[in-house]
């Protein structure tokens, strides 16, 4: 391309017309042609550059990284456009990267060029103004995949209504007592928001506020005050609810959000509906890592038994001991967890287990000692002594699981589930030690061995299933007395909770008696374990369908068409919540737990 092309198609540009020739030929002298081939990038995000491009032939691909590493489509330009022009503008890194559909020509400007340009033309600079504005603010929108379901070109209208409000630290946005009348997102910057009586929470880019006002007609319930300087997109009243009435999708989101942040305010009619299960393939799927735990502590199990055999080594056979102990209750655990979708760390989860086995396999021990001490009152041909111990165990073990646990994190059934079995893994574990280690002591190692072979396998009929059958119960009796509609998708009955709790007493307290011949025993067993299994398997498959309900709602699944990845490895693996804690997968843009906006780390 000569310098008159480029000089008559600066002139021929419609931002353009007006600039007299001579100043043109001043700001083509510093432009230069260029060419991409499919697939290259004239820009890339977070990079730093002076450069800015006219596109003269072909198209481009505007696209973006959301706050969990996922690539957006932003737009599709083609000829005529400028791409470039925010970072010169704003003085800032790359917004966003720049990708060639096809063979493209353009013309670079350096910022020389450009500002030439800009001082020269006042339609051109009035032009960039306003293009550079509705730009950052429909990047920030689609960011916010609260908008994830209005289409693009609707969502390009939305950014011509939103505001701009730059924020200072210290300034007060928003007033208890005040009345609703803006949504408020954040752009830049962090928010404290503190209601009376309750911890501050601080929301960063890509969370919101004020919409609890606007959905339920009440005055705002906490103060926000900008934590540090930044700037907010705000939309008006009226703004807000058209788009809830137009698009029932982004409602089901609000409507979601106003169920985890403000139960109290939601309306009867949503808090009872049970929306039918989203099937969609783009769902998460239960997590296959009990195999990994079954492998390695099984295969370490399997393993140490031979040597220790082959060996007889004592402290062969203690390491096997240890071993065999917990390769049953932690691969149970595993495979639990594995059906939560919305789970905490597994550290957390490993301080319950822990816990228990420390906590409450001694305090059992003495209670146990102490009640049944005594003729006869340790006869588990009885009723009475198995019955006795059943709650004393099962109450030891709820007593160190709910001490652990804040009730207002536990928001979904299959936290009680998963926390009831690793409490009562963790008290299983311990106690085919101690069961392994009496055999020990006896100087039976194939007396051991066969004592911790038995209990793994029997282990998912025991502790971990009853205790999560019996945190099942009291958190649907805490999630009755709390109100149990706006709080969760699950019809609880009133009487389900005794039912639970009733259901697993009576199950350990079979599972412990005793009878004189050696089948009635079998048979009473695998009656008890395979009725635990089936309740157990009926609270996972509700759990789960609860958690997917809240997951479909608040992140709708949205197939964005980018025909060019740029060369960043995609963020892979799950995403931690900076401010419950809560791990979700991947695909999550906000944490059903606390609503807040997730982001990768790094």
């Amino acid at each position: 391309m000569t310098r008159e092309d480029i000089i008559a198609f600066l002139g021929d540009h419609a931002l353009l017309r007006g600039i007299p020739e001579p100043e043109l030929r001043i700001a083509a002298a510093s432009i230069e042609p260029v060419s991409f081939e499919d697939g290259r990038s004239l820009l890339v995000e977070g990079d730093t550059g002076t450069d800015c491009y006219f596109i003269k032939r072909g198209s481009v691909q505007v696209s973006s990284r959301n706050l969990v590493g996922k690539t957006l489509l932003l737009a599709e330009l083609g000829p005529g456009a400028l791409v470039g022009e925010i970072g010169l503008l704003r003085r800032e890194r790359r917004t966003a990267t720049v990708t060639a559909i096809g063979e493209v020509e353009a013309l670079r400007l350096d910022r020389r060029s450009f500002e030439l340009l800009a001082e020269r033309s006042p339609l051109f600079h009035e032009s960039l103004l306003l293009t550079v504005r509705i730009r950052m603010i429909h990047r920030l929108l689609r960011k916010a995949s609260i908008w994830s379901d209005i289409p693009d070109a609707e969502l390009r209208g939305l950014a011509e209504i939103t505001t701009v409000l730059p924020i200072k630290k210290g300034d007060v946005l928003v007033r208890e007592g005040d009345a609703a009348d803006r949504f408020y997102m954040i752009g830049a910057g962090r928010v404290d928001v503190r209601a009376a009586g309750r911890r501050k929470t601080q929301l960063r880019e890509g969370d919101f506020f004020g919409e609890i006002g606007l959905l339920s007609g009440t005055p705002a319930e906490a103060t926000a005050t900008a934590a540090e300087d930044g700037e907010l997109l705000v939309m008006g009243k009226s703004e807000f609810q058209y788009i809830l009435d137009y698009y029932a999708p982004v409602r089901r989101q609000f409507m979601e959000m106003l169920r985890i942040r403000a139960p109290h305010l939601t309306p009867r009619s949503v808090g009872a509906a049970t929306p039918a299960v989203v099937t969609d393939p783009a769902l998460p799927r239960a997590k296959e890592r009990w195999v990994d735990a079954l492998l390695w502590l099984g295969g370490a199990f399997v393993l140490l038994t031979v040597l220790a055999v082959i060996a007889r080594s004592d402290w062969l056979s203690f390491v096997t001991l240890i071993v065999g102990g917990f390769v049953g209750p932690v691969t149970f655990v595993a495979y639990i967890r594995g059906h939560q979708l919305l789970g905490f760390s597994t550290i957390r989860l490993g301080l319950i287990f822990l816990s228990s086995a420390v906590v409450a396999v001694p305090l059992a021990w003495y209670l146990e000692h102490v009640s049944l001490f005594g003729a006869d009152q340790g006869d588990f041909t009885r009723f009475r002594a198995p019955l006795t111990v059943s709650v004393i165990e099962e109450g030891a073990k709820l007593l160190v699981c709910l001490a652990l646990l804040r009730t207002k994190q536990m928001r979904f059934l299959m936290d009680a589930v998963v926390f009831g079995a690793a409490a009562g893994m963790g008290f299983a574990a311990i106690e085919s030690v101690i069961y392994g280690w009496s055999h020990l002591g006896e100087a039976s190692s194939a007396g051991m061995l066969s004592v911790l072979w038995i209990r793994a396998l029997l282990s998912p009929f025991g502790h971990g299933t009853w205790t999560a059958i019996a945190a099942a119960g009291i958190w649907i009796a805490a999630a009755r007395a709390s109100g149990a509609g706006p709080g969760t998708r699950l019809r609880i009955r009133p009487w389900s909770a005794l039912i639970l709790l009733a259901a697993v007493v009576a199950l350990h307290a079979l599972w412990d008696l005793r009878f004189a011949g050696g089948l009635a025993k079998v048979g009473l067993m695998a009656a008890v374990g395979g009725a635990g299994i089936g309740l157990l398997y009926l609270l996972v498959r509700a759990g789960s369908r609860e958690e997917h309900q809240a997951f479909a709602a608040l992140n709708p699944y949205v197939q964005e068409p980018v025909r060019h990845v740029d060369a960043v490895p995609q963020a892979s693996g799950e995403l931690r919540c900076d401010g419950c804690g809560t791990v979700s997968p991947r695909e999550t843009r906000y944490c059903a737990r606390c609503g807040r906006a997730l982001r990768a780390k790094g």
